[in-house]
């Protein structure tokens, strides 16, 4: 039967049900972090941006490089001078099982942050092309996904 279907050869060999179920669910949590850090961000909400953040992160950014705590203590001042942002996010790269660790995958996201400047502002918006690579760790605990390392 598999030989009437080209690239089903294997098709006993698939994962189980759960396996699957648990690999889709992975991706999506893991997914979800960037998504919920830019609408922690253009919501102006930073416990949720917080949220998606182990505490021991460590973050490689364009103005600096800090553990995450200060790191956005920085950042949301320099945020909250803009009238209004909206991060249009794009193409996600998920990677699961880093180094044979199953707690342990790499998200690559695209976007592009828009920074609105306020009407009677000289300045013009900003508008940024952004790629957030993150390495990310499963939280035992919870069974959920945290960055550990963004650059």
């Amino acid at each position: 039967m598999s030989g009437d279907f080209p690239g089903l050869e294997g098709w006993r060999d698939l994962p189980s049900n759960e396996e699957t179920l648990s690999w889709v669910r992975d991706r999506e949590l893991i997914r979800d972090l960037p998504q919920r850090y830019a609408h922690g961000i253009d919501t102006d909400d930073w416990r949720k941006v917080a949220s998606v953040f182990h505490p021991d992160c460590r973050v490689e950014g364009t103005l600096q490089s800090a553990p995450i705590q200060p790191y956005l203590e920085a950042l949301e001042p320099g945020v909250k001078q803009y009238e209004a942002t909206l991060h249009f996010m794009g193409n996600q790269f998920v990677e699961l099982d880093q180094g044979g660790d199953p707690d342990k995958a790499h998200v690559e996201t695209y976007a592009v942050a828009y920074h609105i400047e306020a009407e009677a502002s000289s300045r013009p918006d900003l508008v940024m092309g952004v790629r957030y690579c993150d390495t990310v760790v499963r939280l035992s605990e919870l069974a959920d996904w945290r960055i550990f390392h963004r650059k």
